[in-house]
């Protein structure tokens, strides 16, 4: 793709139209000039963070640790801090009141991803490592780089001038595994979540190439939502209806098949050209808005070559490109088998009639399904074509909630943005294609989460990392949005 970049000035392509003029104090050229003081605070504190193996579920000395460490990092940079107890991660929640008239908010979590597969990593998960131009280590970008960013940025811009907007700090430690404690702080304490905006997970700038200009910078994404998730794990075998063991093969004439079994229920809920089968489950589909088939209408870039590219594939799920992606990625429901088992899976043979076979599924859902819906007509769907046998268990997930791509807190994001990086494409989408507790905030606060469609991040795999690059632009583009909130 072609960019006009005839006119510069310093860190900022600056372009003869459409630019929307900002009012700050300080401006974005001149914040990127204070981010080389700041940026070994970010090495610091994340390379503390990364060390702590929090994985939720699974390491509570961990998390309690992270957390308490958290709590201490907020109250040293002026903040008054709390961990909340929620049954499972606390909570730990940061505010500096400074008597502004507006709030910004941040939601971030401290729990990552289980480091699996371990032997697929170059350096140790649980260790800062730079290497070629970025910094590895689970969470390094999600989502612990972006807490350290968000924190480092208000300060940078509180040494400047006067704080302009009164600051909070959401941080859980559960949202990898479906934040099921999290509603337990947000309904006993709303009162807290209550801002002029919120920046979800952080809001990141990340330059092409491994060079720290940015004057050639990536087309940037502003997400007004995430999609809901409904994650389930189907199960059947043993007695009566399977064996109590697995069973030679010579017997498969006489002996059901649990694999088999599996099959053929999941063939049920979806066909080979994407469509969800689920009775009832359509139905449940608020039609997209005006609004938002018009925000990807204005979508702008070449979404289809980087997902190829990024994942080395011929081609993309039935071809898919242009609208015929957008729609489906950003507006409609999906449906995933994200792992199965049963039988043998080691090196060589074992001829045998596998006993048992289990399946782990996600539904991604938009208004108007919602968790308890879709669990609901899973078990019925099953059990009216006769696979009553499954046991069908929901492990975790989240409802579908957005802010509408018209907001002004949307807007005045992308009329800063624009104004530093123009004429590189700004694209507003509706729904983020991933999940998280959004639903339990948007009541109280709209919400953006920006980013870039950035390769080799690796986010949720191993070798996870976060470009060196992207730091300090991040860290002048939250300080930039932080004034602007404050108008």
């Amino acid at each position: 793709m072609t960019k006009d970049r005839s006119a510069t000035k310093g860190n900022k392509i600056i372009k003869e139209t459409s630019v929307v003029t900002v009012m700050v104090a300080i401006q974005f050229s001149d914040l990127m000039a204070y981010t080389e003081q700041y940026e070994g605070r970010v090495f610091t504190l994340l390379r503390e963070l990364i060390s702590f193996p929090t994985v939720a579920n699974r390491e509570p000395a961990a998390i309690a640790e992270c957390a308490s460490y958290l709590e201490t990092i907020f109250q040293t940079y002026g903040y008054d801090a709390t961990q909340y107890p929620t049954g499972g991660s606390p909570v730990v929640y940061a505010e500096k009141n400074v008597g502004a008239p507006k709030t910004l908010m941040f939601y971030h979590h401290y729990d990552v991803q289980p480091e699996d597969p371990i032997d697929h990593w170059v350096s140790p998960p649980w260790q800062f490592t730079k290497r070629e131009g970025r910094i590895f280590g689970r969470g390094a970008v999600d989502n612990k780089g972006h807490i350290v960013i968000s924190l480092i940025a208000i300060q940078m811009l509180e040494d400047q001038i006067k704080l302009p907007v009164n600051v909070k700090f959401v941080v859980e430690g559960e949202e990898e595994a479906g934040s099921n404690n999290l509603p337990h702080f947000t309904k006993a304490h709303p009162s807290l979540l209550k801002a002029d905006g919120c920046i979800w997970e952080g809001a990141g700038f990340y330059p092409e190439g491994e060079g720290e200009t940015l004057t050639i910078p990536t087309p940037v994404e502003i997400w007004c939502g995430l999609k809901g998730n409904a994650y389930f794990d189907l199960k059947t075998g043993g007695p009566p209806k399977f064996p109590r063991t697995d069973v030679h093969s010579g017997s498969a004439a006489a002996v059901p098949n649990a694999a088999w079994r599996l099959v053929w229920a999941l063939n049920t809920l979806k066909d080979e050209q994407e469509n969800i089968l689920l009775d009832g489950f359509n139905e449940l589909v608020q039609p997209p808005l005006k609004e938002d088939i018009e925000a990807l209408r204005n979508y702008q870039g070449d979404l289809e070559s980087f997902l190829k590219k990024n994942y080395n594939l011929e081609q993309l799920l039935l071809r898919r490109s242009g609208q015929d992606l957008y729609v489906p990625l950003f507006l409609e429901p999906s449906f995933s088998i994200c792992g199965m088992k049963s039988g043998y899976q080691e090196a060589g043979s074992k001829t045998i009639v596998p006993a048992e076979a289990s399946v782990k599924l996600d539904f991604r859902l938009v208004p108007d399904l919602t968790v308890n819906k879709v669990e609901e007509l899973l078990k019925t769907h099953l059990k009216i074509r006769g696979f009553d046998d499954l046991e069908v268990n929901f492990i975790t997930g989240y409802n579908p909630a957005k802010t509408s791509v018209n907001h002004p807190f949307i807007q005045m994001i992308r009329n800063a943005t624009q104004n530093i990086i123009a004429p590189t494409p700004i694209n507003v989408i509706p729904f983020a294609p991933g999940s998280g507790p959004a639903y339990l905030f948007t009541p109280y606060t709209p919400l953006a989460i920006v980013t870039s469609n950035v390769e080799g991040l690796n986010g949720h795999a191993p070798n996870e990392n976060i470009p060196i690059n992207a730091i300090k632009p991040s860290l002048a583009y939250n300080a930039f949005i932080a004034q602007l909130i404050a108008d």
